[in-house]
């Protein structure tokens, strides 16, 4: 199962900016690279059709737009069509209502009648699309929303793919981190052929993902598929091969502490990293101060402290994985169980 460009349909939003701008603080910083835009620009080059593709900016994001044009992309959509659903911005989630959202332009503090459910979401394309296939990723805090809703919908006649940045009850990072990952894959980068075969899946962007976000973001990227969609769907294929594969994610020893940091270019007995605490810092560095990223974690079972909502609670780490854990808190339901980063976790007192 390939994606086919013909019977393929985008619809795409991308809001770094906000009507409310107290409410939803905007992504100035994220203006001049915008992966939004970059998504959107490789399907049309890719052969997509214009008039399959949607793509909602800031401004023209108001819920009236993004519901009357998600409902008119999926009434002429076709039983052979491939939905690709994508979403960046700011994310809510009400742990009372256990409802999430995807913050359209004008959305406003005080009215919840004015946010972008994503339950509606999936509503939408439950009763209108006529294909059978739908993809949907998001780039934002609590996007994990998608996996919640796949995976309630289980006895759906479309089977579903989702991707999200970070976990239904987590933050997200400012950066294009998710989304950057996502161009890299549909664009055939060898960084992202995971086994090497030469052909980027479904399967192999998520689990790239999901590391890049852990390594530079600290935090966990999900996915999940239902139905028959196929998780090795061919996004594309590579056409070059991968340098410094054993090195990609890796840490570089400076007066005796270690610091994360990435390979960009080799040079002549030494490799040419770029530190991921500071971005613009560029340095060349002999291969012997270089190891493999080994992150410092808890244990499955430890009890621990757990920062939430600006304060230190008892919790107990039930997974450890990449320099993150899933924790559950003493005394909150499971319902409030969570993926937190190292800055969010330490000793019990």
């Amino acid at each position: 199962m390939d994606w086919q460009p013909e019977s393929t349909r985008i619809f795409a939003v991308g809001i770094l900016e906000w009507e409310d701008s107290d409410f939803l603080e905007p992504f100035p910083d994220a203006v001049p690279n915008r992966y939004d835009e970059q998504i959107v620009n490789f399907f049309l080059e890719a052969g997509v059709p214009e008039e399959q593709v949607v793509f909602l900016k800031d401004s023209e994001a108001t819920l009236e737009n993004i519901e009357n044009s998600f409902n008119e992309l999926l009434e002429n959509s076709s039983e052979d069509d491939l939905l690709i659903f994508y979403f960046s911005g700011h994310g809510g989630w009400d742990g009372e209502e256990e409802e999430h959202y995807f913050y359209n332009y004008d959305a406003q503090a005080d009215d919840v009648d004015t946010h972008w459910t994503v339950s509606s979401i999936f509503d939408k394309i439950e009763e209108t699309f006529n294909g059978s296939y739908a993809l949907l990723m998001a780039d934002c805090c609590h996007s994990g929303g998608l996996i919640i809703e796949a995976k309630d919908r289980t006895d759906s006649e479309i089977s579903y793919a989702c991707v999200s940045s970070a976990y239904t009850h987590n933050s997200s990072t400012g950066d294009w981190t998710f989304s950057e990952s996502l161009f890299k894959g549909l664009t055939g980068n060898p960084e992202v052929d995971l086994d090497n075969d030469g052909e980027i899946s479904l399967y192999d962007f998520s689990r790239y993902a999901e590391l890049e976000m852990a390594f530079i973001e600290e935090q966990k990227s999900m996915f999940v598929t239902t139905g028959d969609f196929d998780s090795q769907m061919v996004l594309a294929r590579v056409e070059e091969e991968a340098e410094f594969e054993s090195l990609r994610r890796m840490e570089v020893e400076w007066e005796g502490d270690w610091y994360k940091a990435k390979v960009y270019r080799d040079g002549e007995g030494s490799l040419w990293v770029y530190y991921i605490d500071d971005g613009s810092e560029e340095e060349e560095v002999d291969r012997d101060r270089i190891r493999a990223y080994e992150p410092e974690m808890f244990e499955v079972g430890d009890e621990i402290e757990a920062l939430s909502e600006d304060e230190w609670k008892p919790a107990t780490v039930k997974k450890a994985w990449y320099g993150l854990h899933w924790v559950t808190y003493d005394d909150l339901s499971d319902d409030y169980d969570e993926w937190l980063g190292s800055e969010y976790v330490r000793e019990r007192e």
